[in-house]
This record gives structure tokens, C-alpha cells and sequence, in this order.
């Protein structure tokens, strides 16, 4: 019998791929509110932005360690504010593919709740997640940050072997996998590597490696 008893899955480019060009514009409010907050131009914001990026893995964790006059409550609405039924549309395959695996699925996100929730529904699949965390839940901690593995796991009440994550960024899984967790890339023509034990173009595709992990 599988040992795996929670699937965790990542939103952003996850669950959704960013062919939708919907990413690109979180992006750029991202780069706007910068600016305006900062006080700013939008190139300077772009290169803080890409920065932050690739010192601590969201622009977030840097607007937090560098500007704690910064309104994060307020950066995280203003950058999720999109309509996201203009870049989506229901996602029937992958309904079904959540439908066939049989195992409780959480939302694990450096988003907001809001955002997954109208993401999710949007997709279709919202009624497949008993849980989303989000970064507010982890005090605005969030992947690859080991804390927020800790939290989700104290939170489900269950060791990292007893979960299999999603995602499509390699260093978020490299972190999962240190607490033990199964991990699977989901990013066109990501390769496994060390922490990463699956790779997939897509999440459609990672079915019958979960279906084998559940068994």
C-alpha cells in the first residue's frame, strides 16, 4: 500500500500553463506597484524585480527584507487583481485526470487564497482541493523557504514521505524533497535532476507517475 497520502500541487504554471500570457501580466502589476510604491521607474522595478527573483525566489521575500515600510497585504491584492476568465477557460482533462486519482489534494501556492479560488474555479476543478495554504497562512513565508514545507506538513499532520508535490520551479522542489517529499517538475523540457525525481511537460502528463506513487 502507497505511503503517499496528500498530493500537493503548485498553481501558477502548475495547474495551468502560462501559454495563457495571464502570468505575464501578475508580472507586471508586480513591476507597477513596485514602481509606484518605491517610487520608482519601471525599468529600476524590473530589475529589482528579477533580483529579488533570484535571490530569494519572490519578489515578495525582498519588498519583506529590504522595504519593511512596504504594504504587503496591499502588494499581494493590487498584483492578483486580474480577471482571470479573460486568460482561462475551463480545463475539462484535467478535472478528469484529478477525478481518477485517488488521494487528498491541497493547493500549496505563493499566491493568495483568493487568487487560487478563482483560479481553481475557473479551471473547474476547485471541488478536487480540500485545502489551499497560501502565503498569507505561512506568514508570508513562502517555497522554497523551509519553513513553509514545515508548516504545510505540521498543518496536514504528516511527514514529508507522505506526500508527492507538484511544481515548476526546480529549487521549490529541491526543498520538498529534502523533507522527504516525492517530486514532480511539471515545465517543458525540465529534466530529473538531484531533488527532482520526475519531469513532465505538463500536468496532464504526470498522471501515471501519480497513479504508481499511490499504489
Amino acid at each position: 500500500m502507497s505511503t503517499i497520502q496528500y498530493l500537493l500541487f503548485d498553481l501558477d504554471d502548475t495547474l495551468y500553463s502560462n501559454a495563457s500570457k495571464m502570468f505575464d501580466v501578475v508580472g507586471q502589476r508586480i513591476e507597477a506597484w513596485t514602481s509606484q510604491t518605491l517610487g520608482i521607474t519601471l525599468e529600476e522595478a524590473r530589475a529589482l524585480r528579477r533580483e529579488y527573483f533570484r535571490a530569494y525566489g519572490t519578489t515578495l521575500v525582498g519588498l519583506r527584507r529590504h522595504h519593511p515600510e512596504a504594504d504587503i497585504d496591499d502588494y499581494l491584492d493590487y498584483v492578483h487583481a486580474i480577471d482571470v476568465t479573460r486568460y482561462l477557460d475551463p480545463a475539462p482533462e484535467l478535472d478528469a485526470m484529478l477525478t481518477r486519482l485517488p488521494a487528498p489534494k491541497v493547493i500549496f501556492t505563493n499566491g493568495i487564497v483568493d487568487w487560487a479560488e478563482r483560479v481553481t474555479e475557473r479551471l473547474g476543478v476547485r471541488q478536487h482541493f480540500e485545502r489551499i495554504i497560501d502565503v498569507r497562512a505561512i506568514g508570508y513565508r513562502s517555497k522554497p523557504d523551509a519553513y513553509a514545507y514545515q508548516y504545510v506538513l505540521s498543518s496536514l499532520g504528516v511527514p514529508g514521505s507522505a506526500c508527492a508535490m507538484l511544481d515548476d520551479q526546480p529549487g521549490h522542489l529541491r526543498a520538498a524533497a529534502a523533507t522527504g517529499m516525492r517530486t514532480v517538475l511539471v515545465r517543458p523540457g525540465g529534466q530529473a535532476e538531484n531533488g527532482i525525481e520526475f519531469a513532465v511537460n505538463t500536468v496532464l502528463e504526470a498522471e501515471a507517475i501519480l497513479q504508481k506513487l499511490l499504489m
